[in-house]
């Protein structure tokens, strides 16, 4: 059985020592939080992790690492499991089977994305468009909304509470919501997002004019369409961005712990249109803010970093997970190319 966790690369990365094995990290008192810090397994020289045929992995109440050892590709075979070493073994092929006979796994293991991704809303609460003498309608909970010229996309919260709308009017785009809200944007609007609460809501539109305005010349048009914004639904507008943001060069999210819009420009990460941090690189997934967005932590394939300062090698696993009103990160991680360490702290 083949058991993949991360690239070999992740693996075998040089990390520092953070402190003595088996010691606590020390913190000074009311500065950051108790780190937790436990050693799992230290390798004996020479002794290399066998990657592909092992798993390392965390979750809330439990650590599952299961390491095939060897010191060399035709030398014998080791496995770590359950906090204990085998004796050696001749052959792989017995030593996977050691390795993973009766093996469950953690079952209720949870890595999820930061940015939030809303599911869908019940089928009897989806909104749907309406051809109407002149345009068309949305129809949504009972109401009619529109008439517009266009509808381009209407999506229900999860909770089928309200609806988030793009439409054309004759003389402009809108982004709107069947709370009521509506604002002009300009340009074509594309994708939007809204927050965990349904309540806040921004789109990106593409372009400065009305596409469907024929009495701009069509250069005029044309000129605008190297830009994008984001319009939210309580008439914020931010940008102008290249092209290219929203796919790939920057994009923009509401976190999946609090109702805060972010984007990403460059190196730098804005809250609400406010300067938050910079950093060279931030996958959406892997930055937690807090609700109030006073703290944050984010992981990539060097570091995981805390806005107290903290910084800590980069996790072969990582959960993230409430406990007792905080936000806890535990990770598996390799320090020294030697020792097999499981932390924890809260944000």
């Amino acid at each position: 059985m083949k058991r993949n966790m991360m690239g070999v690369l992740l693996v075998f990365l040089a990390f520092a020592a953070l402190s003595p094995a088996s010691a606590p990290v020390q913190t000074p008192p009311g500065q950051t939080p108790p780190v937790e810090r436990k050693v799992i397994y230290s390798l004996e020289p020479d002794e290399e992790i066998m990657d592909a045929e092992s798993m390392m992995a965390v979750s809330a109440d439990a650590n599952d690492v299961v390491l095939v050892l060897t010191k060399g590709s035709n030398a014998p075979f080791a496995v770590f499991r359950d906090g204990k070493k085998s004796k050696p073994f001749a052959k792989l092929d017995d030593a996977m089977n050691a390795a993973y006979a009766g093996h469950k796994g953690i079952s209720d293991k949870r890595r999820a994305c930061a940015s939030y991704k809303p599911g869908p809303a019940p089928e009897n609460m989806l909104p749907w468009k309406d051809d109407v003498e002149g345009g068309q309608v949305i129809k949504f909970k009972g109401t009619t909304i529109g008439p517009f010229v266009l509808i381009y996309i209407t999506t229900a919260t999860p909770d089928g509470a309200r609806a988030y709308y793009t439409a054309n009017e004759k003389d402009s785009a809108v982004f709107g919501c069947t709370d009521g809200r509506k604002v002009k944007v300009g340009g074509i609007p594309g994708e939007y997002k809204f927050s965990p609460n349904g309540l806040n809501a921004a789109v990106l539109c593409q372009g400065t004019t009305n596409p469907l305005d024929q009495s701009l010349p069509p250069e005029q048009v044309a000129a605008g369409m190297d830009k994008k914004f984001i319009y939210t639904i309580d008439g914020k507008k931010f940008g102008p961005f290249k092209t290219g943001f929203g796919e790939g060069y920057g994009d923009f999210w509401y976190s999946s712990t609090g109702n805060d819009l972010y984007y990403e420009v460059g190196d730098q990460i804005f809250r609400n249109g406010v300067l938050l941090m910079k950093t060279p690189w931030v996958d959406p997934c892997s930055f937690y803010p807090s609700a109030d967005g006073k703290k944050y932590a984010l992981y990539d394939y060097e570091n995981v970093v805390f806005s107290d300062g903290q910084k800590f090698p980069s996790p072969l696993d990582i959960v993230v997970f409430p406990k007792n009103g905080q936000t806890m990160f535990k990770w598996i991680t390799l320090e020294n190319k030697r020792d097999l360490v499981v932390y924890q702290r809260a944000m």
